[in-house]
């Protein structure tokens, strides 16, 4: 039955992304994310429905040329694209050539559909589809488990979706850690009450779901996201009452095997799992050291004769590289650590601008500086999450990164209609342009001064 009624749905709405091909990108995002076929039987399960919607996609896409831009090549954008390139250098010289063109092959597709984001969301309507889109997605998964842990007394551990690339528990952590600011911009900017209370429960209930993990690095993933949270977040009382008191309740509910496994933080000497890490991070590290520009190419990790030759004296062979910084070292070499680093802070660094830009432009642009500074504290959990974690080739990662790209070319629009010089019809004298200027200064955390209504016979802002 439930094969029947995904089969329906995605009969009737993708034809719909021939007419406009921004659907298809949501439906695409919905597989990939939600994956809604994992939770059917028979032949849905495992039917390329991804592959399907992005052929779907990327047709309507050259068939509708009106409702597509050029990709902003925005520093973001470049470095994307130059890291692609550098790993695309690195695969034909891996050291695992069969892996290595597999996992190839999947980024190259995800890039591919990052391009499609790029050449799609033109607007403030279709970057909010995409963020409900990843908020309900995510969501889902983090309500199930949410509830999961609290019905089960938290002694099961909490996992993804089976065959999905947040499956293992440690990823599943990372990305719900990445998803909550992402709600909570959602629930700042929800214009129903209903929404907004309904936000405080989903975002309870993926907090809980990242606790049932029992991953450590999801934990300290979670605690440093809630800091941003309540750093960078606006109408932040609620956020310090609540946090300490659900903090305390959940430790109070969780059983003892849970804090058993998170003491073994402070004991990785003695701890097997964090010492297999440490020497994936060796062999991650003379294998760079011994090819220094393009690294040992993807899945070098699984190569057994790579770990006879760099691996550390005891380590197993084959095991994963846990840490994306190390793993694209392993893989890609210095220069390609280099790019991916580079890639990171161009995106936390732009939103941060973006975030100052917005709070001192005009009213029109605010959402922009709160959408900016929840996604700052999705990439800070990313990053903390990720330094124990191998994710960094993740699908969410990327397309956040070009939604970077995507606000700084609204945010340039809105500069630009507010800074418009108009006419006066009965002068021909330009208006002051200074009030504009003055805004601009405007200290960061404090209100603009409301711009005064256009003159009669002047241009009107857009309503956005």
């Amino acid at each position: 039955m439930r094969s029947l009624v995904l089969l329906l749905f995605v009969t009737g709405t993708l034809p719909m992304a021939f007419m406009r091909p921004i659907i298809g990108l949501l439906l695409w995002m919905m597989f990939s994310y939600l994956n809604p076929h994992r939770e059917t039987w028979g032949f849905a399960v495992d039917f390329p429905w991804v592959v399907l919607v992005a052929v779907a996609t990327l047709l309507a896409l050259l068939a509708q040329p009106n409702q597509r831009r050029a990709p902003p090549m925005k520093p973001v954008v470049v470095l994307m694209l130059a890291f692609l390139g550098w790993i695309t250098l690195s695969t034909f010289q891996a050291a695992e050539p069969a892996g290595a063109v597999a996992r190839y092959e999947q980024f190259l597709k995800m890039m591919v559909m990052t391009l499609v984001t790029l050449m799609l969301v033109i607007d403030r309507q279709r970057l909010e589809w995409v963020i409900w889109t990843i908020v309900a997605s995510f969501g889902f998964w983090g309500f199930k488990g949410g509830l999961f842990t609290l019905a089960t007394g938290g002694n099961y551990h909490v996992m993804g979706p089976e065959s999905s690339f947040f499956t293992d528990n440690n990823i599943f952590a990372l990305i719900m850690c990445m998803t909550l600011p992402l709600m909570r911009y959602v629930q700042l900017h929800a214009e129903r009450r209903w929404v907004r209370l309904g936000m405080w429960v989903l975002m309870a209930l993926t907090a809980v779901s990242v606790i049932g993990t029992y991953s450590r690095g999801g934990l300290l993933a979670l605690a440093i996201t809630a800091t941003m949270l309540i750093w960078k977040s606006r109408r932040r009382a609620m956020l310090i009452l609540v946090a300490p008191i659900g903090a305390l309740a959940l430790a109070s509910f969780m059983p003892p095997q849970y804090f058993a496994r998170m003491d073994t933080i402070d004991q990785y000497q003695q701890d097997e799992s964090a010492q297999g890490r440490i020497q994936s991070w060796k062999f991650a590290t003379n294998v760079a050291l011994a090819h220094p520009v393009l690294g040992g190419g993807m899945e070098v990790w699984s190569s057994h004769s790579m770990w006879e030759q760099y691996g550390p004296e005891g380590a197993v062979p084959g095991r994963a590289i846990h840490s994306i910084f190390f793993e694209v070292l392993g893989e890609q070499g210095f220069v390609g650590l280099g790019l991916f680093v580079a890639l990171l802070l161009a995106g936390y660094l732009s939103l941060g601008h973006i975030r100052r830009r917005a709070r001192a432009g005009p009213v029109q642009a605010q959402w922009l500086a709160d959408l900016a500074s929840m996604m700052q504290a999705s990439l800070v959990g990313y990053g903390a999450a990720g330094a124990l974690l191998p994710t960094p080739y993740i699908d969410l990662l990327y397309q956040m990164l070009a939604l970077v790209a995507v606000m700084q070319v609204l945010l340039s629009t809105y500069a630009h209609h507010s800074d418009t010089v108009v006419a006066e019809p009965s002068t021909g004298k330009r208006p002051e342009r200074t009030r504009s200027r003055r805004r601009s200064r405007t200290p960061e955390g404090t209100s603009p001064r409301p711009a005064r209504p256009a003159r009669s016979g002047g241009s009107r802002l857009p309503d956005w």
